[in-house]
């Protein structure tokens, strides 16, 4: 049967290894920091951070997963990209909460 993904295998791989280098990135610096906000907020900022990097993770296993069902191809891309989406949409919420915040205490 034919791979009816395969167009889109690439593109989505590349976007989401290089989100997810920014995400890591961005933690990595976050979390040397003092946070102008409160507990309560730094603990949203993570939450958001790791579930945007867990749910790219997962879009990044579905992209590459070659025995996925080919007769509902379109159906699992587009699952696969809705959760990339969520997961950017997640990651980059929680990166700018925190430049926000260092915003606004500055």
């Amino acid at each position: 049967m034919e791979d009816k993904i395969q167009a889109y295998r690439q593109p989505m791989v590349t976007a989401t290894g290089i989100i997810l280098g920014f995400i890591l990135n961005f933690a990595a610096t976050w979390v040397k920091q003092d946070t102008p906000s409160g507990d309560w907020l730094a603990y949203m900022i993570a939450i958001c951070l790791l579930s945007g990097a867990l749910l790219l993770i997962i879009c990044l296993f579905r992209i590459l997963y070659m025995n996925y069902p080919r007769n509902k191809a379109e159906q699992y891309y587009r699952r696969t990209l809705i959760l990339f989406i969520i997961g950017l949409c997640l990651a980059f919420g929680g990166a700018f909460v925190d430049m926000f915040m260092h915003f606004m205490s500055d």
